[in-house]
């Protein structure tokens, strides 16, 4: 073998790796400092929004892992009742200063960038949500008749969904886990551009970031044994 050989060798032996990396890297989500890139345009527009204002230091670039005492926004009441930004909108423009993780003012978003961050902000929230409450066990039942009282009550589940109809031997049809992942998100994993999302999976996303563990529970139990 010539040194010429032996060379040309190593080099290849030395690109194989990177470009074996690269093309890992490529398969993967496109992911910056901020995150992951969101599935739609308008959503994109809102993560750079929380990006470019900072809010991902503090709240996490997937609201999971807030810092420096900041608010965990997946849990937040404030949060989970906000509709556009009616909410989220006046706390983000006044600030907090009075704590001692101060949060700034920032005065100078607009009214269609408080919307555009607030939609980026429930799109994680209810990432989040599901990630968490589908890990939801079985160790302790749900309560059946409790499950009951929330699918007639509170959830506003019989509006839409009946027992005897729809969602008549549903508990047959799946096994818990399916059954519970159905239950939080019957629509598509994540939003895409150019299909609108049903007046019904909007209102399951709602409830998808209000659930407590207990109403999922019950609600499986109240629909697993019929």
């Amino acid at each position: 073998m010539t040194a010429m050989t032996s060379v040309r060798n190593y080099v290849l032996l030395a690109i194989v790796p990177i470009l074996t990396i690269g093309l890992r890297l490529d398969a993967r989500q496109e992911r910056d400092a901020g995150g992951f890139k969101a599935p739609t345009v308008a959503l994109e527009r809102g993560r750079t929004v929380y990006v470019l204002n900072h809010c991902h230091f503090c709240h996490g670039d997937d609201l999971t892992r807030a810092t420096m005492g900041a608010a965990n926004l997946t849990q937040s009441p404030l949060v989970g009742a906000d509709e556009d930004g009616n909410i989220i909108g006046p706390l983000v423009k006044a600030g907090l200063p009075n704590l001692q993780t101060a949060m700034p003012s920032y005065v100078e978003l607009t009214s269609q960038e408080i919307v555009d961050l607030a939609r980026y902000i429930h799109y994680l929230r209810q990432q989040a949500r599901f990630r968490e409450l589908s890990r939801v066990t079985n160790t302790a039942a749900g309560d059946r008749s409790a499950g009951e009282t929330y699918f007639n009550g509170a959830g506003k589940c019989r509006s839409c969904h009946s027992v005897t109809v729809d969602l008549a031997d549903i508990g047959r049809k799946y096994d818990t886990a399916t059954l519970r992942a159905r239950m939080l998100r019957p629509g598509p994993n994540v939003p895409a551009d150019g299909v609108s999302p049903t007046d019904g999976q909007v209102a399951h996303l709602k409830l998808l970031e209000n659930y407590t563990a207990a109403d999922v529970q019950n609600l499986a139990a109240y629909l697993g044994v019929r």
